[in-house]
């Protein structure tokens, strides 16, 4: 019989309080069973990092007209793509077409790309040169068998000092962990393992792509991902013998609203509500190895053990697994199940323009233009409340990149966009007097260039 595969997003721990220092002016369940996906009964405690999305800043309307002209980002310099057009692609489809197209899209995008998404490019063009008429999806399919043994080079002494240190366990819990390994070898070997349904999991994916269709599909994708949150939300808060037949009708019911949508070929709700089933069903499935689902799964098997300093020690020599953000076979493998369209977004989500709080919204930082700038994606999550004097220490280059950005403004003026699109060149003064301030008065930007009327 042919193992159905999933893609496994995990959870993840960051912290979301922002810290404002000196600017600020106002304002899980842990399951000690052997479910891989312990119950969270806070979702909006959970955060995603991918996608992120702006759409919702007030009074920035007339920032994102101007980021049709690649304005660079004010922290890193590089020219920001658009969201319109990442938008546009999926809309239509783009990186489901044969490898040779989606390239010559991408090619107008290289100089926005960056560290592992510029290596991904790369890639995917050397690739495409060979395979043409191969979608991205498959090229990475035809490379992950390397970067796997890579990545399981670098994973395998991390794992067998885990096996050590855990012979110091108590039986319960070593009984426990062996039965964690015993899992994380399948998914290292892409054998099948049974997973037990959560319905707090599945609602948590099915928001994500939600996110991914509100950001990028048209309105009668929106409306059904809609309903089907709706309908989502009729699952049981757990997953007991009692309430099995409610919560596959309720899955039913999804598939049925599924079929008969415009989404009837989204693979990635196709693969949520097919795997669910199998997942209700008892049935094993291929699941791929998450180093984050792995920390989140230790910590749940370790959590009421009595011997920190051993706790510890174990957790922290999970954490040197290579991540995504670490290593290029990672960052391959952590995709490369993933459709295509997925694959396009991820390449260029980090580099697409955003507006970003010079003054964070958390410190007391208004929604007006002036205190606006354009930052991508990524620098504008990674920063969060960080105090702009901070952030500047953390980014030297920033400095230079904010008057990069300055004299694109300044340009922009000088031909006419910000008349044609009518915007106040207010704004202008307004970006250079607000990075002034809140750098304590040592980033002073150069406006010689501005020819305002008399």
């Amino acid at each position: 019989m042919k193992v159905p595969r999933i893609s496994n997003h995990s959870l993840n721990n960051h912290n979301i309080n922002g810290v404002c220092g000196s600017l600020k002016t106002s304002r899980v369940n842990n399951d000690s069973s052997l479910n891989l996906y312990p119950q969270i009964d806070d979702l909006s405690a959970i955060p995603y990092t991918y996608p992120l999305t702006f759409t919702s800043i007030q009074n920035s309307s007339k920032l994102r007209l101007l980021f049709r002209y690649g304005l660079p980002c004010m922290y890193s310099g590089i020219p920001m793509i658009d969201p319109k057009d990442l938008s546009r692609l999926l809309k239509n489809r783009v990186f489901f077409r044969p490898s040779a197209e989606v390239i010559e899209v991408l090619d107008k995008f290289k100089n926005s790309f960056q560290n592992f998404e510029l290596q991904l490019y790369l890639l995917l063009k050397e690739r495409s040169k060979v395979y043409p008429d191969k979608n991205i999806q498959e090229l990475l399919k035809g490379v992950e068998p390397i970067y796997r043994r890579d990545l399981r080079k670098k994973q395998s002494p991390i794992f067998h000092e885990l096996s050590a240190l855990s012979k110091n366990l108590p039986d319960e819990y070593k009984y426990r962990f062996d039965y964690l390994m015993e899992n994380t070898y399948k998914k290292l070997n892409e054998k099948p393992v049974i997973i037990p349904f959560s319905s707090y999991e599945f609602k948590y994916k099915l928001s994500k792509i939600a996110e991914d269709i509100n950001s990028g599909y048209d309105v009668k994708s929106q409306r059904v991902m809609r309903k089907l949150m709706k309908e989502a939300q009729r699952f049981a808060p757990s997953t007991v013998a009692g309430n099995i037949g409610q919560q596959k009708r309720v899955l039913k019911f999804l598939d049925y609203i599924l079929k008969k949508s415009v989404l009837k070929d989204n693979a990635q709700l196709r693969s949520l509500i097919d795997t669910s089933l199998l997942r209700l069903n008892k049935t094993e499935i291929v699941v791929p190895f998450s180093r984050k689902a792995f920390l989140y799964d230790l910590n749940s098997v370790l959590h009421n053990l009595e011997d920190k300093t051993l706790k510890d020690e174990m957790i922290k020599t999970a954490l040197t697994l290579p991540t995504s953000n670490e290593s290029f076979s990672a960052y391959v493998l952590k995709i490369a199940s993933e459709p295509s369209d997925k694959i396009g977004h991820r390449l260029m989500w980090p580099s697409l323009a955003s507006v970003e709080h010079i003054l964070p919204r958390s410190c007391g930082g208004e929604n007006i233009m002036a205190n606006y700038g354009g930052a991508t994606t990524r620098l504008n999550s990674e920063r969060k409340s960080i105090p702009f004097p901070e952030w500047l220490k953390m980014q030297p280059q920033a400095k230079k990149n904010c008057q990069k950005y300055l004299d694109a403004l300044i340009d922009l003026y000088n031909k006419g966009v910000f008349e044609e699109n009518n915007i106040n060149p207010k704004y202008i003064t307004d970006f250079v007097n607000t990075v002034y301030v809140q750098s304590g008065k040592k980033l002073k930007l150069d406006t010689s260039k501005l020819k305002l009327p008399q």
